[in-house]
């Protein structure tokens, strides 16, 4: 008796790259946690020995809650170009990779303008030296986000297609969605609770 031959199995490829990325996303994110941590941490006792944090007037609102837009926004945009790129949907894609570095640029911008604006001197104090540590390590972080989504952009511009796009894409928008929670922490801890 003659058994019909099976076609081979196709070869699917390990999810390397969204486990690599979960994986640096998750220290990223811990080391930022452990940083904010330090950041409340002496801010809570400069409080309770009675020294003031910041000066009267010298962080303001505006630009933060600015940002948080700016990034909010980014989220749809990122989710965007995850779906067009799960679609194969290449101008979609690229428009929305384009909107969500354009976003990424503007914050990186507006955090420009807040560190004019304040003027602090990072020799100046705890306070203004964990300020920069924290917001500078965010930017660091937006960034390196905005390179990642950067190296997407020019491996679709390549012609890689198909699964292996739709999986650096979607790492690069695991990495961004951090980096937009970081920045709520941020705007929570530093500004809002000066």
């Amino acid at each position: 008796m003659r058994t019909a031959a099976l076609p081979a199995p196709v070869v699917t490829r390990p999810r390397t790259v969204a486990v690599g990325s979960l994986l640096a996303t998750g220290a990223a994110f811990m080391a930022f946690a452990g940083l904010v941590a330090i950041y409340v941490q002496q801010r809570q006792q400069a409080r309770a020995t009675g020294q003031e944090w910041f000066p009267e007037g010298s962080v303001e609102l505006g630009p933060a809650g600015m940002m948080m837009m700016t990034l909010a926004l980014s989220v749809v945009t990122v989710q965007w170009a995850v779906q067009a790129a799960r679609n194969e949907d290449r101008p979609h894609g690229f428009v929305a990779l384009a909107v969500t570095l354009l976003f990424g640029a503007a914050v990186v911008n507006q955090f420009w303008f807040v560190y004019s604006d304040t003027a602090f001197a990072i020799d100046a104090g705890t306070a203004q030296l964990l300020f920069y540590a924290v917001t500078g390590s965010f930017v660091a972080m937006l960034v390196a986000g905005s390179a990642m989504l950067t190296v997407t952009t020019i491996r679709a511009l390549m012609g890689s297609s198909g699964r292996d796009l739709a999986q650096g894409v979607q790492a690069a928008a695991v990495y961004w969605h951090m980096c937009v929670f970081c920045y709520f922490i941020v705007w929570y801890v530093v500004f809002i609770n000066k």
